[in-house]
């Protein structure tokens, strides 16, 4: 999660996902984000004339088997990578939810009834909204894709009080903050931020109490991936981006 658009987070979320697939962790994935980029990088196609979508789950307006709303997009030797897609009617989700009670509560309660799952990741909205408050609620953990840029220090000190405020609020244990994920780094020698306020950003993520845990370096790769509707380490295993998503995935993992 990040509130701040455009610094990774569906990348993270999909190519984590696949890295513990690729593992042989049980993996689902489920697209909060009602722009639907999750869906739209593995190639989901949504049943948009049926009655049941993640949206519909929410808000209560359906109350199907949330199996039902589970899209398998692919199986390693012992691991799979399964989807609950976006829904057009997530875009008017939060103004639903306002008015019902337990708003924060609704993924939770979707939650409860998936099974046989190693891991659950959730790609949040650009947003400090209800729809992340639900995820905040929902997980036990965040992992916070962040750029080498002076936005994404004042995002995620927003993004850090926003958590504090959920902790106290809403939940009887605290998130465990996993790390950061510095994604799309123009490197230049030695593999260091190319710019002077790469660095310098870089060098104040680093003071702050919340693991480094991988960069992601800016490459075509991840585009030519989500293209073809596959994982990184599914279209280039031997990348340097495929191996910096298994080392985030084996923090996850243990």
């Amino acid at each position: 999660m990040n509130q701040k658009g455009g610094v990774g987070k569906t990348a993270t979320t999909v190519n984590v996902g696949g890295a513990l697939a690729e593992l042989g962790h049980r993996v689902l994935l489920i697209d909060l984000d009602p722009q639907g980029h999750l869906t739209d990088a593995l190639k989901i196609a949504g049943d948009w004339d049926g009655d049941g979508s993640l949206a519909a789950a929410l808000t209560g307006q359906w109350r199907g088997r949330v199996a039902d709303l589970i899209v398998p997009h692919s199986r390693t030797e012992s691991g799979q990578l399964d989807v609950i897609p976006t829904h057009p009617g997530m875009f008017t989700v939060a103004r639903e939810l306002d008015r019902l009670r337990a708003r924060e509560e609704r993924l939770s309660r979707v939650l409860a009834e998936v099974g046989g799952y190693d891991h659950v990741l959730i790609d949040c909205p650009p947003a400090l909204d209800i729809l992340t408050d639900n995820a905040l609620v929902a997980a036990d953990g965040a992992l916070v894709p962040v750029q080498a840029e002076d936005s994404s220090l004042h995002a995620l000190r927003l993004l850090l009080a926003q958590i504090e405020a959920i902790e106290i609020e809403l939940r009887d244990t605290r998130l465990t903050l996993h790390g950061l994920v510095i994604s799309m780094l123009d490197r230049g020698r030695g593999g260091r931020a190319r710019s002077t306020l790469g660095r310098t950003v870089i060098a104040a993520l680093e003071e702050l109490p919340v693991p480094i845990l991988a960069t992601v370096p800016r490459s075509v790769v991840i585009t030519e991936a989500w293209r073809l509707g596959q994982t990184v380490a599914q279209y280039a295993p031997t990348s340097e981006h495929a191996q910096a998503y298994r080392t985030i995935a084996k923090v996850l993992g243990s």
